[in-house]
């Protein structure tokens, strides 16, 4: 899991930093078939704290994803990066994202992050020979 401690925050009065964390996904965010993810999710974020304990991030997510070319059914790999921003707040029905309890879980807000960057296909490269049909 990936948790926040706003309270442990407040305490040190750590109102803003920088964190990284690795979160091992589900490949049922993947809408690719034969692929999967290679390792762990990588997230990597600025924070700031607010006054009313809200919480806001940006930062980026790294995957890389394996499994068969969706041209040809080659073997394929490739590296995926995209933005990572949320914002947290300690009440419910939040426009962005919600808490309780003064931790926040990151879980929802990666895996948003993880289905916008998502790509369509998997290509096993520029050399990549399409499946032929002869008849």
């Amino acid at each position: 899991m990936m948790i926040i401690d706003i309270r442990k925050l407040n305490a040190l009065k750590k109102y803003s930093g920088n964190m990284q964390m690795e979160y091992v996904a589900d490949t049922s965010l993947i809408g690719i078939p034969f692929v999967e993810f290679v390792a762990p999710v990588k997230v990597e974020f600025s924070y700031e704290l607010y006054e009313d304990d809200s919480l806001e991030i940006f930062g980026k997510i790294t995957f890389g994803l394996k499994g068969k070319c969706s041209r040809c059914l080659k073997d394929a790999e490739m590296v995926v990066e995209g933005d990572l921003e949320a914002y947290f707040q300690p009440i419910k029905d939040a426009e962005d994202y919600s808490y309780t309890g003064g931790k926040v879980d990151l879980t929802k807000a990666v895996e948003d992050a993880i289905m916008a960057c998502m790509p369509y296909t998997v290509s096993c490269g520029e050399d990549c020979q399409s499946l032929s049909y002869e008849g």
